[in-house]
C-alpha cells in the first residue's frame, strides 16, 4: 500500500479526517490560494512554484522529485504532500530524503505549514507524523526537524512527535530575529 494511502487509513482509524497525498491537477486553485495567503507570513506553501509555470508541470515536477528526478541544482530528493479535510486544503508537508549543508542547519528532513484558519487543530502534528512515516518507509532512521525558536506551536508539535533537541547544536543563532531550533526524531517511533 502506498504510504499516503496507509496514512489516510490510519488517520481515519484515529478519528482524524485528513487525507494526505501528493498534489493533483484538480488542486490548483486551492493550492495557489494557500500559497498566496501564506506568502504574507513569509512561508512558501508551494516550494519553487511561480505563476509562470503551468500547474500540470509543477504537479509533475513535485511527483518526479519524490522519485529523485528533475531535481534543481543545490536541492535534494524530496516530495510535497498536501492535507485535505473534507476536500478543503488545510496544510502541506515537504519531505526531504537527504540533507545538504543548508538543510542540516535550517530546513531538516521535514517542513510543514498549516493554513491559518486550520491551526491549533492537530493538523501540523498529523503532517509531521506523516513525514516521519514517509522517511521511515524510505529507510531513514532519524529525522531532523527544525523550527524558529519563537514558534511555540511548531516546537510543541515537534516535541509531541518525539523530537529531542540536538545535544551538540540545539539552536542556531540568527544575526537578527529568531534563531533556529534543531530536533531529532527517531522515525521508528511513528506507527
Amino acid at each position: 500500500m502506498d504510504p499516503a494511502q496507509l496514512w489516510h487509513t490510519c488517520a481515519m482509524a484515529m478519528g482524524i479526517a485528513l487525507e494526505i497525498r501528493e498534489l493533483e491537477i484538480g488542486d490548483e486553485q486551492q493550492a495557489i490560494d494557500a500559497h498566496h495567503l501564506m506568502l504574507g507570513e513569509d512561508f512558501e506553501f508551494l516550494p519553487t512554484w511561480t505563476s509562470a509555470e503551468a500547474w500540470e508541470d509543477y504537479a509533475y515536477r513535485m511527483k518526479a522529485g519524490r522519485r529523485g528526478e528533475h531535481i534543481p541544482e543545490g536541492w535534494v530528493r524530496s516530495a510535497l504532500f498536501a492535507a485535505f479535510d473534507d476536500g478543503e486544503l488545510v496544510g502541506r508537508v515537504s519531505v526531504r530524503y537527504e540533507l545538504n549543508e543548508g538543510l542540516l542547519h535550517y530546513g531538516g528532513h521535514i517542513g510543514y505549514g498549516v493554513v491559518p484558519e486550520y491551526r491549533r487543530r492537530g493538523v501540523a502534528q498529523q503532517l509531521c507524523r506523516f513525514g516521519l512515516q514517509e522517511l521511515r518507509e524510505s529507510g531513514i532512521e532519524r529525522a531532523l526537524v527544525t523550527c524558529a525558536s519563537d514558534n511555540i506551536g511548531s516546537r510543541s508539535t515537534i516535541e509531541k512527535c518525539g523530537g529531542l533537541l540536538d545535544a551538540k547544536l540545539p539552536e542556531i543563532e540568527a544575526s537578527h530575529g529568531a534563531g533556529t531550533l534543531r530536533f531529532w526524531i527517531p522515525t521508528q517511533s511513528i506507527r
